[in-house]
């Protein structure tokens, strides 16, 4: 029988296969409808399975409260390997804090800039990884590069070209987006970092949450009486969120979803495989440097009348 590794109910399916397929048990302990960690159902679960690895996830970049006290969480957790997911944060790797023995940090640069690959922090005595092949890590580079390539590519059309061209590009660059991430989800083995791990440490950290806090204040501000689920989000987290959370109720998601993809607007739900969206769903509204005030207050539009003919 495999060990267990602890997963919150907000997680990648894709992922969690992978998991198993090296020959791991799942659990899963739940994340309330707000996007936070259920504390005790946490200490309950790691009571119960005893898990091998333990994975905390900063759901859509905003800090989970259970590094609100590290030591806590380190007594917790303190023979347990503990992963602390960052994929959807933006994260200076200067203010990193490894909390304990076994802390891993890991991020997603595709999910919050225009890079590829993913970055592992941790203590230098932890870190023990054999280093895999030319040839594996050549093969695997190449199709996730020439993927995202193409995706940029189809993105930047949308910028250039008028009504329907442009939602045939948007289209398209989704879908190559999608086998991209496919790809990455589904991959057992590891490759090695490409030069997106050189050109993370050129991220211009302070520039992007400034842009990020002003653009989620305007979302706020124009859709605070619509709001199906109205959350509280600190001013760090503003600065470090990969979308701003629509959090809507199952029977008028599809809707309102609907509504705004006809509009050109190529959102969805996040991580809808998964055992939390069995009870409601979420969309992430775009943030960052590439959208404009202008852009941000026509998504806001968009999405006030999806809400409205959806009640």
């Amino acid at each position: 029988m495999g060990s267990f590794i602890l997963l919150p109910d907000f997680f990648c399916k894709d992922v969690e296969e992978n998991i198993k397929s090296h020959g791991y048990k799942v659990s899963h302990y739940p994340i309330k409808k707000n996007l936070d960690a259920d504390k005790k159902s946490f200490i309950e679960k790691i009571r119960q399975v005893k898990p091998e690895v333990v994975v905390i996830f900063h759901t859509n970049g905003i800090k989970s409260k259970l590094f609100e006290n590290c030591e806590w969480l380190a007594r917790v957790t303190h023979d347990i390997i503990l992963i602390e997911d960052s994929v959807h944060k933006i994260i200076d790797p200067e203010k990193i804090n490894i909390i304990k023995k076994d802390h891993f940090v890991i991020n997603s640069l595709r999910k919050v800039v225009p890079l590829q690959g993913s970055e592992l922090f941790g203590d230098r005595e932890d870190l023990d990884f054999s280093t895999p092949s030319f040839v594996q890590s050549f093969r695997y580079r190449l199709k996730v590069y020439f993927l995202w390539v193409l995706t940029i590519l189809g993105w930047s059309l949308v910028n250039i070209l008028p009504g329907r061209l442009s939602k045939k590009f948007g289209l398209a660059a989704e879908k190559l987006m999608l086998a991209g991430y496919n790809l990455i989800g589904d991959s057992i083995l590891p490759a090695k970092g490409g030069p997106g791990g050189f050109l993370s440490r050129r991220v211009n950290f302070e520039k992007i949450e400034k842009v990020k806090r002003h653009q989620v204040d305007t979302y706020e501000r124009l859709l605070a009486d619509l709001l199906p689920l109205k959350l509280f989000i600190t001013v760090e987290d503003k600065g470090s969120m990969r979308g701003f959370p629509l959090i809507l109720p199952k029977n008028r998601a599809n809707g309102i979803l609907e509504f705004i993809r006809s509009k050109g607007l190529l959102v969805r739900f996040e991580l809808d495989d998964s055992v939390w969206a069995r009870n409601q769903k979420i969309i992430y509204l775009p943030l960052g440097i590439h959208m404009t005030q202008r852009k941000v207050e026509e998504v806001c539009r968009l999405t006030r009348e999806a809400i409205l003919r959806n009640f």
